[in-house]
């Protein structure tokens, strides 16, 4: 499965803890069928907010489970670099895979 690495501008604070580094999967079908079942589609922060909470690997050292409350606590900068990598997935899937540039997960 395809993944994505970027650093947030600001970090998210986990236990005292300010991480800034990210890696982000591909997106499943069972992803979107999972978001849909925990968000209202018709209000698109809150669906792209549930898909993002899945597609999540990692934040810095921690793994998970992401919460809705770490993303409401994100700086609208950090929050905008998740979404633009969340974005650069579903457009290479869309695209049949991409160029490529994305990095395969170990």
């Amino acid at each position: 499965m395809k993944t994505v690495k970027g650093n947030l501008p600001n970090g998210l604070v986990i236990d005292g803890t300010t991480h800034r580094d990210f890696e982000m999967r591909e997106a499943t079908v069972g992803d979107m069928f999972d978001a849909e079942n925990d968000s209202d589609v018709t209000r698109p922060l809150a669906f792209n907010g549930q898909m993002m909470l899945r597609q999540l690997v990692r934040i810095g050292t921690f793994t998970g489970p992401f919460t809705v409350g770490m993303l409401r606590s994100l700086k609208p900068a950090d929050y905008r670099t998740l979404r633009a990598k969340q974005m650069e997935l579903e457009s290479e899937g869309e695209a049949g895979g991409g160029d490529g540039s994305a990095e395969q997960a170990s």
